[in-house]
């Protein structure tokens, strides 16, 4: 395909997609600090070919990537010593953008937030979550997540196709992923089951998990697709058709204040806020053996009066990475990531709350999972620590 040809499909999306837009200087972070920026292999071309205002604005400012073959990660930006984006002028407003215009971009900042993928030959487009507009879009919504089918015009050179998908490839397989529609519509079903705490939904929903690796194993498809139409058509009572001894109670322990609130772990850190959320923590030196004084139950009521937060959070991972297929076949360890994902977001809040007083808000919640996500999708530290049995 050329460059610049546009066409048109069908878009698959959650509903808050449709009117999402950047905000630029208005928004309370910017998306150009604190990360390696990819230069795609065309824009590279393009960048060392160009002539003009844009080869004067560009020039030592970007470097070819000799340890990675992908195309998408063909160069990268030379960021600056406060890890900002060469680019990014006083007004937090990209150079390029707005002297050269958005074509001169790379794919990676033409397209963020956006994440796409391809399910059975569909688009589907949603936001990542380190993205604050996308957080206040997506999460604040007090009713459930919606998705819809919308036509988009777009250019398929200017988007990162992250994952692609062919379910229909493995029917009569061995592999769960032919039955990847089923399986997502009840995970999101799970996920927006008002009639449990968050926690209980995400135990059901490992126990769910651990039920079709269980059958899988035993080869048992006949069984797995009995559950699946089971479930399908009583998505309220769940419960009933998983093995109660599956479901596994949630608890946060120690080991996650531990992580936090190692001195270590702040020299890692990329994202600017929420390394100055964990330097405020980190200034309370008995934060850590004090814990066990505080009632911790009693953040329940807050935790409950915003838990359509969460869903709303859980639910958009569970759509954006394709949960539970974003590890391979393990479902198990897909489910473990997420799990361990909403227990940081919530360690977080609580240990801010111990230590200042912050109350656990509609805000608050919010400046937690965008700070944390900016680390959570680019930082290694985060996602050792995701892969982890804690």
């Amino acid at each position: 395909m050329k460059d610049g040809v546009v066409l048109k499909a069908n878009f698959f999306i959650p509903q808050y997609m449709k009117t999402f837009k950047c905000i630029g200087p208005n928004c309370i972070d910017t998306c150009c600090a604190g990360w390696d920026i990819n230069i795609d292999e065309n824009t590279f071309n393009k960048y060392e070919n160009v002539k003009g205002k844009l080869k004067e604005l560009i020039t030592g400012k970007y470097l070819k990537n000799s340890e990675s073959d992908d195309s998408f990660n063909y160069g990268f930006m030379k960021i600056t010593e406060d890890s900002k984006c060469p680019f990014l002028n006083k007004n937090l407003l990209c150079e390029i953008h707005g002297k050269c215009g958005e074509e001169n971009l790379s794919i990676t900042c033409r397209r963020y937030p956006r994440v796409f993928n391809i399910i059975d030959n569909i688009y589907e487009k949603s936001g990542l979550p380190s993205c604050e507009e996308i957080c206040s879009k997506a999460f604040l919504n007090k009713e459930k997540m919606e998705f819809i089918e919308i036509e988009e015009e777009f250019d398929e050179d200017s988007i990162e196709i992250r994952r692609v998908i062919d379910s229909e490839a493995f029917i009569d397989s061995d592999n769960l992923i032919q039955y990847f529609w089923d399986i997502r519509v009840i995970s999101i079903n799970i996920m927006q089951n008002r009639n449990f705490s968050i926690e209980e939904r995400l135990s059901i929903l490992k126990a769910f998990y651990k039920n079709l690796e269980s059958l899988k194993n035993e080869e048992n498809f006949y069984a797995i697709e009995d559950l699946l139409e089971q479930i399908t058509e009583n998505p309220s009572n769940i419960t009933e058709f998983i093995d109660s001894s599956t479901i596994v109670p949630l608890s946060i322990t120690n080991n996650f204040f531990k992580i936090i609130l190692d001195g270590n772990l702040l020299n890692k850190i990329i994202g600017t806020r929420l390394k100055i959320l964990l330097s405020d923590l980190n200034k309370d030196k008995n934060l850590l053996n004090n814990i066990h004084k505080y009632d911790l139950k009693s953040l329940d009521t807050y935790f409950n009066q915003y838990s359509y937060i969460f869903e709303n959070y859980l639910v958009n991972q569970i759509f954006k990475d394709i949960i539970p297929f974003n590890t391979g076949e393990d479902l198990n360890q897909s489910i473990d990531k997420l799990i361990n994902t909403y227990k940081l977001i919530k360690s977080y809040l609580i240990l801010w709350n111990i230590s200042s007083q912050n109350e656990i808000s509609e805000k608050n919640i919010i400046y937690v999972i965008q700070a944390l996500s900016k680390d959570l999708e680019h930082n290694k530290v985060f996602k050792d620590i995701l892969t982890h049995n804690l």
